[in-house]
């Protein structure tokens, strides 16, 4: 059996809404030289933050808020890159990470008006992290957290504020940028996904709604079920209302694209093509698997490392190929060990013709590189790692929490869960 390979190019990033000439392969050069995508269209004058912090970190703090705005080395500060000042409006300092200090702390600052919280944590294992997020998200107040100890690594603290400023910009609703893409098409792509929580009582599933480009729309989920047959019908309603919500947004797409992070069963499909084909829409679709957990894997006998470059794709037949995102850079990696390839297959329902198949594999690669998360994050598409992000802050806050957090609404079109 002969399999033949070819390499993707890598895609270029856009940062002007109104121009497709500010453009750049570099997420980091593209902002420092055009600023944010949404520069133009972003509805907020100022980004207006509190924090929260242990009394005794007070040196800490003082530090992290200063660098943060106005720069460390060679992270220039919030504004520089994002065109928009970032300013401290509230801080609270706790004498105790207790959950009953943590929300006093959150209650004393929750009706100021505040964008974004900021939460500097004494260790990764207190409570903060799962309290302050299951009570700023159910007031639809995104959050970010660190820990003392990240910032207090010297070395490396410019690339961690740089990162937190990225994902803080993305999660108050701004768009650093998406992909240069070439498509016209008004296309709607979703990623779809479910989790359970730790008891395996509840089903929980969500889509995520993307542009073609790669631009982040909403998330959109519903109150837990305990009962399958719930989460499936359930699904179907979830689907049309997220295609709805993209009509009423951006008009009828000519397209609709939907990946699934798990492997789907047939009921989960059934629901899925009722709510493409109800309300007599006549949208062609493609159903697409991406498994991260392929048993196939590539390797580069003409390199020492025989790890091949990232953007190999190998066709295993007509619907199925194999996708390397964490291969090689250049002559680097900054990984050990044996890179995993994304197994993706187009399920013969779909109502794409086959051909279009070559093109889908090519903007899941781009949407590898509309990750909001940090500038090096994990080379992942978005439909797949906001998916996983979601379903573990589901699980994380509980499903009571997360019933009020869907409920409230607020944050529907913000990438809160970076």
């Amino acid at each position: 059996m002969n399999l033949y390979g070819s390499m993707i190019p890598i895609p270029s990033l856009r940062f002007n809404y109104s121009s497709n000439y500010a453009v750049s392969s570099s997420p980091r050069q593209g902002l420092k030289q055009f600023g944010p995508y949404d520069y133009d269209i972003f509805d907020k004058c100022e980004i207006r933050c509190g924090i929260i912090y242990p009394r005794c970190s007070e040196n800490i703090k003082t530090a992290f808020v200063s660098e943060l705005l106005n720069g460390s080395r060679y992270f220039g500060g919030f504004q520089k890159l994002f065109r928009i000042p970032l300013v401290l409006k509230e801080e609270q300092a706790i004498t105790d990470e207790s959950e009953k200090g943590i929300k006093m702390a959150i209650n004393n600052l929750i009706n100021r008006d505040l964008d974004i919280f900021f939460i500097i944590t004494s260790s990764s294992n207190t409570p903060i992290y799962r309290i302050c997020k299951a009570e700023l998200l159910a007031n639809g107040i995104p959050s970010q957290v660190v820990t003392e100890k990240k910032l207090q690594n010297s070395s490396q603290r410019q690339w961690i504020l740089e990162n937190i400023a990225l994902a803080s910009y993305a999660k108050v609703g701004g768009t650093p940028w998406v992909v240069a893409n070439p498509i016209k098409k008004n296309q709607l792509v979703l990623g779809v996904s479910r989790v359970q929580d730790k008891s395996k009582r509840f089903f929980v599933g969500f889509v995520t709604l993307f542009t073609q480009d790669g631009d982040f729309i909403l998330m959109h989920s519903k109150a837990p079920v305990i009962k399958w047959n719930e989460y499936i019908d359930g699904l179907e309603e979830l689907i049309t209302e997220a295609i709805n919500e993209y009509e009423n947004k951006k008009g009828t797409p000519e397209e609709i694209i939907i990946h699934f992070h798990k492997r789907p069963g047939d009921k989960e499909l059934e629901a899925i093509e009722n709510a493409l084909e109800n309300e007599n829409r006549e949208i062609p679709y493609a159903l697409l698997h991406l498994n991260e957990y392929s048993n196939f894997r590539l390797f580069d006998s003409s390199d020492t490392t025989f790890v091949p470059e990232s953007g190999w794709k190998v066709e295993l037949s007509r619907h199925e190929s194999i996708l390397l995102l964490d291969g090689r850079a250049g002559d680097r990696r900054r990984k050990m060990g044996v890179p995993k390839v994304l197994d993706i297959r187009i399920d013969k329902r779909s109502t794409l013709p086959i051909d279009s198949f070559p093109m889908l594999i090519e903007q899941i690669y781009s949407f590898a590189r509309v990750n909001w998360r940090g500038f090096n994050a994990a080379a992942i598409p978005i439909t797949l790692n906001y998916s996983k992000l979601i379903a573990n802050m589901a699980v994380n806050v509980g499903m009571a929490n997360w019933n009020q957090i869907i409920a409230s609404g607020k944050l529907r079109d913000k990438s809160w869960f970076l």
